[in-house]
């Protein structure tokens, strides 16, 4: 009697099991539609779009659509499709159908850049360019089961404007692989110094604010600098942003007096040295001439900057010091 009541309880598990895998509404054995499909390969086999088809399951029906991309087939089709092959099975509506996707893997427009950077240069383009690509959607796909690899055909460039044509195809060296044709162009570069960090009005730019940036040479005219030895030492003359080419429009010497600051004024001739003490009336820089007010006259004077808050009379100035 035990061993009845364990062949029952055991059958009962077998049903049980089977019945909690099969699809949804489907018995176990029946053939339904799958309605959504992702193959890999180049063709759709009867059993990529029908469950439980059988011996004929592998059957080759129809060429897969292209990588990345879907086709939809409908009722009508699927309905002649199973009964060629004797599949018990129609459709519920005139709307049912099943959508087939291709896998793939997507080529990005960055694989595409480097690719071409690769045959231009075995073409003899030397190093330090950048490439553009023109605007568009680059964006390919090949067969998630096939090598992702990026081939360059039929390269043409021009050195004299930069410019190239070129075809790029998926999986390189496939007489199958998808092809795009792309143009661009490339732009030598040059270093330039620049600052790391912005800088305000008057300050100095010491060699720790220095790094490099490459650059389109062709945006480096003729004031931009390209020698540090140029910023070292030299102040801002307005703020200037930080990782940008500067032009020496922006610099000037560092500011050794400013505008209403005390001064020492002095005169040296003939042996003679006399020192007095005056309001800047304009700012500058080492060698600058500017106005300043003798204190003790009220004379307005010329004199050369010569070091900070300091200044010395131009030739010829003796009522320096006269009352």
């Amino acid at each position: 009697m035990k061993q009845i009541i364990t062949a029952l309880l055991a059958a009962f598990l077998a049903l049980w099991f089977a019945s909690a895998h099969a699809a949804p509404g489907v018995a176990s054995g029946e053939v339904s539609l799958r309605t959504a499909v992702i193959v890999e390969d180049n063709y759709i086999t009867l059993g990529d779009l029908f469950e439980n088809a059988g011996a004929n399951a592998g059957k080759k029906i129809a060429y897969a659509p292209a990588p990345g991309k879907r086709a939809t087939f409908d009722a009508k089709w699927l309905f002649r499709v199973a009964s060629a092959y004797k599949l018990d099975w129609r459709p519920f509506t005139m709307n049912t159908h099943s959508v087939v996707e291709r896998a793939s893997q997507v080529i990005q427009r960055d694989e595409i850049h480097d690719a071409l950077i690769q045959a231009l240069q075995a073409r003899g383009v030397k190093s330090g360019f950048e490439l553009e690509l023109a605007a568009g959607t680059m964006n390919l796909h090949v067969a998630a089961n096939n090598a992702g690899t990026v081939g360059i055909e039929g390269l043409t460039f021009d050195a004299g404007n930069g410019r190239f044509v070129a075809t790029v195809a998926v999986p390189a060296n496939d007489p199958a692989a998808q092809r795009t044709r792309v143009t661009g162009k490339i732009h030598k570069l040059v270093s330039v110094p620049v600052l790391a960090d912005n800088k305000k009005r008057g300050d100095v730019i010491r060699a720790s604010d220095i790094q490099w940036r490459d650059v389109r040479a062709s945006n480096v005219r003729d004031h931009v600098i390209t020698d540090d030895d140029e910023l070292i030492g030299m102040a801002a003359k307005n703020e200037i942003k930080a990782d940008s080419a500067i032009n020496i429009s922006q610099l000037r010497r560092p500011l050794l007096v400013a505008k209403g600051a005390l001064v020492t004024i002095e005169l040296a001739q003939g042996g003679m040295s006399l020192s007095a003490q005056g309001k800047a009336q304009e700012e500058g820089s080492l060698g600058d001439v500017i106005k300043v007010m003798n204190n003790r006259s009220n004379k307005i004077i010329e004199a050369k900057i010569n070091g900070n808050n300091r200044v010395a009379v131009q030739n010829g100035r003796t009522d320096m010091a006269s009352n």
